[in-house]
């Protein structure tokens, strides 16, 4: 055992002072292998700090001493319900409304010595005199009874009716203090003006205490506390769900029982699904290879540069194992000082987050996990350094000594082995991803990209033999690329596994980006839009609403254009006869049930899409003024159609062959189509379904009379105001803040939007970045085995020289040898990733994820910068890097 400890304690002396002369590729190395374990200790201590512990979750929900907290689970509705441990009821249809429940029966259902104390939560709007909060969770409780709800209060932390404790991060957003006042904005209740008695210190949701009294009744939906010594058990939850109330209990959730006592463990809190974990494990698997294959150049350029040494060590009685250990001792080494840098700046970053920039339930520093992270780069260190490691102990000793080279021949057996497994990659993805199975889909990638690195020196052997084709300089970079694959083989595994993660990557993202659009369907392209509170107002408070909301958006910014979105408003009670385009019978599918995306009749093919943008409710009515502003491909045509009279549709089997289209009164009653309007029609290319029928003013009145007849003299259709379009001005979103808050004076629900920045698909940035480190790590690559390359050809190059070549010609090759590697590897790599990226669009367009929605888009210029900058960035490297001139010198022959 000393002996062998003695050695490892020799090779790693030995690995440490080479690593202190290759200062550049030991940091090199260092950061490569630092990254992901500075990222998983950051993961995990997010993760961690993330997920509230059990006594987190009993202080946000019951505070410091209550046993526990009732709730009406089913939207207020007291029906049976059932719940999991944590507190979250399940409702089912068709359940009996049991009506209110009285404190007494409630009190009588609790265990002996346990009392209620109502409360209540609401969902409010929080404004100052300068900002506008939106949607945010307060609770409504004697706060005496339940101390600790929002943690440890400065002030006063019993607050009494009219007044409010606020959350720390809430009161900081709101720019309030202690002894300030705070707006509720309740949409049945009006504003409600409460003073800031104290601010907690708590991470839950809860935006504010408020004490009873202050919010009017049926503004929050009622829910209790459980006060007193007694614990709610399991056996008084199943009894309270039986009342209809779902339980949050201290106990339950200190000393939970077993799962099969939950409902058969139906309703188990959900735990990380087997798929996703899988999947994560392959992704990160994925990453490890190739940071493998990144550092492996690495390894082999020292095993290289060492040879002699190592040759000397073997001449001197060293035997293999001791070669061996030598250059494991360099990953050794490696992966050491990156686990030490790769904790230590996960940690600081955790610390960071936690303490600056984000609100986290615990800030919790992780001590174990971070050490078998750290593990990981020790692993990667020995797993690249290990081929090299084998190579030298393996090296023939009299040929290193003497300076010649020797290259073990190509085993054409590894090669096919190489293929096959890519080939079995390919099916076993390809069969995944239409079945819709992660884990086999994450398992074929991997083999298929394993398959491909195997087969990465039958590939570089491949393209020697084209060697006869080229100049001297191209000639020379293919020869010696084949002579010595045991340097290129590693740096083009490391390329193409860079360059082919990087391409799916690039695809994924950008076929993702595609369907979000599609399914976000705008109704404009970067304009303020302008809503009035269209569900709750009447057409009368509508067209009083507008022309102050117009005021304040023009004062707030001059120069703006506002433009009025009018739209066709049913003035009775009901919906009354909403105006439809009718489809063209010759269009409509004779039997409902063949219609599906396959159908053999192209009447019954569907193309189901989920319209995710803004939009107006009601039928918009426009001239033309409103169209022209929206900046749609199409608008200048559609806004001089209506000024002619015309109806824009976006449904072409709206457009009748006359050209007409047919526009349906629809009401209730066994003929649903009660009149119908025909007018000409303008077909344009916008899937939001507010183009589904656009009126003129004309129309409108035709519509309008139509109506009238329907209705008698009561009720009818009006135009009103519904909303504006803001253009012509820059929509900051600080500015929009500011502007909603003032909206908010005239009615708590009008509010301003910016098209194209609520649905945030911006994937730009993030295209290039992903370029940018495919880049980083190829070149890097490819950097290190070319620097070998120009080492083991100085004499060759030496020989040119001395027989008349040009001093250009030293570059040339240089170039040459970088641009060899950066291309094999980047072709390669390229394909692979286009047909990873086809495969994860077979994926995601399975019926369980986004189906026919799904466009695979391939983001060509972001590619072709890959396929053709990397190797010209490789070999301008190349050229720029290297001296034209050398010395010329005795080449000693052998």
């Amino acid at each position: 055992m000393s002996r062998w400890l003695a050695r490892w304690r020799a090779a790693l002396r030995i690995a440490r002072r080479d690593a202190w002369r290759n200062k550049g590729r030991t940091v090199l190395v260092v950061l490569l292998m630092m990254l992901p374990v500075a990222a998983g200790t950051f993961a995990v201590g997010v993760l961690k700090s993330s997920m509230p512990t059990t006594e987190t979750r009993i202080a946000w929900a019951m505070g410091e001493t209550a046993e526990a907290r009732l709730d009406l689970p089913c939207g207020g509705v007291r029906t049976p319900t059932q719940q999991n441990i944590w507190g979250d009821g399940f409702c089912s249809d068709g359940g009996d409304d049991l009506g209110e429940l009285p404190l007494d029966d409630l009190e009588a259902a609790l265990p002996t010595g346990a009392a209620a104390t109502p409360a209540g939560e609401a969902v409010l709007r929080l404004r100052t005199d300068s900002v506008l909060l939106e949607a945010s969770p307060v609770v409504q409780v004697d706060g005496a009874a339940v101390p600790g709800l929002l943690g440890q209060v400065s002030g006063e932390p019993v607050p009494g009716a009219g007044q409010a404790v606020l959350r720390e991060q809430v009161a900081q957003r709101l720019g309030v203090h202690l002894g300030d006042t705070v707006e509720l904005l309740a949409d049945d209740a009006g504003v409600i003006t409460v003073d800031v008695v104290g601010i907690g210190d708590t991470t839950s949701s809860t935006a504010a205490l408020l004490g009873p009294g202050t919010l009017p009744d049926g503004v929050a939906e009622p829910a209790w506390f459980v006060t007193g010594d007694v614990p709610v058990t399991w056996g008084d939850v199943v009894t309270l769900n039986e009342l209809g109330l779902s339980v949050t209990s201290r106990a339950v959730l200190t000393d939970p029982p077993p799962p099969d006592q939950v409902y058969g463990g139906l309703f188990r809190q959900p735990g990380v699904g087997l798929d996703s974990f899988g999947f994560v494990l392959a992704v990160g698997g994925l990453v490890l290879i190739e940071i493998i294959l990144l550092i492996g150049p690495a390894f082999a350029v020292g095993a290289k540069r060492s040879a002699r040494a190592l040759a000397l060590v073997a001449a001197s009685g060293g035997e293999p194992a001791d070669l061996r250990r030598i250059v494991l001792a360099g990953g050794v080494v490696a992966g050491v000082v990156a686990a030490a840098a790769g904790v230590l700046i996960g940690t600081a970053a955790t610390v960071v987050l936690g303490l600056v920039v984000a609100d986290l339930p615990n800030l919790r520093i992780p001590v174990l996990e971070p050490l078998a992270i750290g593990l990981v780069a020790l692993v990667l260190g020995v797993a690249a350094a290990w081929i090299p490691a084998r190579t030298a102990s393996r090296s023939d000793v009299v040929t290193v000594l003497a300076g010649r080279h020797a290259e073990r021949p190509v085993r054409r057996r590894v090669a096919w082995i190489g293929l096959g497994m890519g080939a079995v990659g390919v099916a076993l993805s390809v069969v995944a991803a239409v079945a819709s199975q992660v884990l086999l889909l994450a398992a074929g990638v991997v083999v298929l990209e394993l398959g491909l690195v195997i087969a990465s020196g039958a590939l570089v052997a491949l393209a020697g033999r084209l060697a006869g084709r080229f100049g001297v300089a191209g000639r020379f970079a293919l020869r010696d690329a084949h002579r010595h694959r045991s340097r290129t083989a590693p740096a083009v595994a490391a390329v193409l596994a860079v360059v082919a993660g990087a391409t799916a990557a690039l695809v994924y993202l950008s076929s993702g980006a595609a369907t979000q659009e599609n399914i976000w369907q705008p109704v404009a392209t970067g304009t303020g839009l302008l809503s009035l509170n269209e569900w709750s107002s009447s057409p009368q408070d509508l067209a009083e609403q507008y022309p102050q909301a117009a005021e304040i958006v023009e004062d707030a910014l001059p120069g703006a254009m506002v433009t009025a979105v009018s739209s066709l408003t049913w003035t009775g009670s009901g919906g009354g006869p909403m105006p439809s385009a009718q489809p063209d019978p010759a269009t409509v599918c004779p039997d409902e049930n063949r219609q599906g995306p396959d159908a053999e009749d192209e009447r019954c093919r569907t193309d189901p899409s989920v319209s995710a943008g803004f939009s107006w409710t009601y039928t918009i009515v426009d001239d033309g003024t409103l169209v022209d502003t929206l900046g749609l491909d199409g608008a200048d045509e559609a806004a001089r159609a209506l000024a002619d009279g015309q109806v824009l549709v976006n449904d072409p089997d709206a457009v009748w062959p006359d050209g007409n289209a047919h526009i349906a009164l629809l009401g209730d009653g066994p003929d649903p189509v009660a009149a119908e309007v025909l007018a000409p029609a303008h077909l344009v290319d916008w899937s939001s379904h507010q183009y589904g029928l656009v009126l003129s003013p004309q129309v409108a009145d035709q519509v309008t009379a139509a109506g009238a007849e329907l209705a008698g003299d009561s009720d009818g259709f009006v135009v009103v105001p519904v909303g504006a379009t803001v253009t012509g001005a820059d929509l900051p979103q600080s500015e929009v803040d500011q502007i909603n808050r003032q909206l908010s004076e005239i009615e708590p629900n009008i509010h301003l939007d910016v098209e194209g920045r609520m649905n945030g698909q911006d994937t730009g940035l993030t295209l290039v970045i992903l370029v940018g480190v495919a880049l980083f790590g190829a070149l890097a690559a490819t950097g290190l085995s070319v620097g070998l390359a120009v080492a083991d050809s100085r004499a060759d190059l030496t020989t040119l020289a001395a027989i008349g070549a040009s001093p250009r010609v030293r570059r040339r090759i240089t170039a040459a040898q970088a641009g060899v590697i950066a291309t094999i590897g980047t072709v390669t790599g390229v394909v692979t990733g286009l047909l990873l990226g086809y495969v994860l669009g077979l994926w995601q367009g399975t019926d369980q994820n986004y189906g026919i929605s799904w466009q695979t888009v391939v983001p060509w210029p972001h590619v072709a910068l890959l396929l053709v900058g990397l190797p010209l960035a490789a070999m301008g490297a190349g050229w720029l890097l290297t001296r034209s001139r050398l010395p010329v010198r005795r080449r000693a022959m052998s």
